[in-house]
């Protein structure tokens, strides 16, 4: 039945049997290919478990800065919510009822949906470029940041960082970054006062500098503590107060669900 040909579709991607699936935001399936094919791209990455606020104000926040590009065209432009697969199977287990809860979600909220199997950004910009897209959009927080600028990531790279970040800019992309709260003062993190390393600071300059890395300015500050983490931690402990942290869809659809052990 319905679930089934989902449930493949993940199996898919899970079992390394396809780079990515998409959901479009009536829960069909669809090729990506065919979705992306000369659009302009807004991917947000996340684990979704389940979508806050926070969340939803990421993806609003930027599409409001890519709509004042002069390359934006509102039915030529396709938001999508990512989830990569290549995170979760470190985690051990893999549910795939509970994973395809989380697509249902965002579906649920209007949302096109990836799944894919990249764990670096510059594979899915790299995956992306294929079809050739019009123009790409990465949204990401401030924490996940400081991950992509880590040479960690890159040591198997010949080229290792300045690879990675050719592959992860190429002319026709543009990286959104939400901010976080400082834990130790007042302020807002952002990619300006990011802590990084020295060496890579230049990098980071040049990128600012030629707006491949933008930040993003206008967001709600009142919420910026909510996270899916704790919204878990709350409903595993039975506190209510998670309610508030999400929007009213979601809240009424995991009371009823009974998911994320609700």
């Amino acid at each position: 039945g319905y679930v089934d040909n989902r449930l493949l579709a993940v199996q898919l991607v899970k079992n390394k049997m396809a780079p990515a699936i998409m959901f479009d935001r009536y829960g069909e399936v669809q090729e990506p290919g065919d979705m992306v094919y000369k659009k302009n791209v807004l991917a947000f990455r996340g684990s979704f478990r389940p979508i806050t606020y926070v969340g939803f104000d990421m993806l609003k926040s930027s599409y409001a800065i890519f709509k004042k590009d002069q390359d934006y065209d509102k039915d030529n432009t396709l938001p999508l919510c990512e989830l990569t697969l290549n995170n979760l199977l470190e985690e051990g287990s893999f549910d795939e009822r509970d994973f395809l809860n989380r697509v249902d979600l965002l579906n649920g909220m209007g949302q096109n949906v990836m799944v894919s199997n990249f764990r670096e950004y510059y594979k899915l910009v790299s995956y992306f470029s294929q079809f050739k897209i019009k123009n790409l959009r990465i949204v990401i927080g401030v924490p996940t940041l400081s991950k992509v600028l880590d040479k960690m990531y890159y040591s198997r790279l010949k080229g290792g960082i300045l690879e990675a970040f050719g592959k992860l800019f190429p002319d026709n992309m543009k990286m959104y970054v939400y901010p976080s709260r400082h834990k130790e003062q007042a302020g807002l993190l952002t990619s300006e006062n990011i802590s990084i390393s020295d060496d890579i600071k230049p990098l980071m300059d040049y990128l600012r500098h030629n707006r491949k890395i933008i930040d993003i300015t206008d967001v709600k500050k009142e919420r910026l503590h909510i996270n899916s983490r704790l919204v878990l931690e709350k409903i595993k402990n039975g506190d209510e107060s998670w309610d508030e942290m999400v929007p009213a869809y979601v809240s009424k659809t995991i009371r009823e669900k009974e998911i994320f052990g609700y």
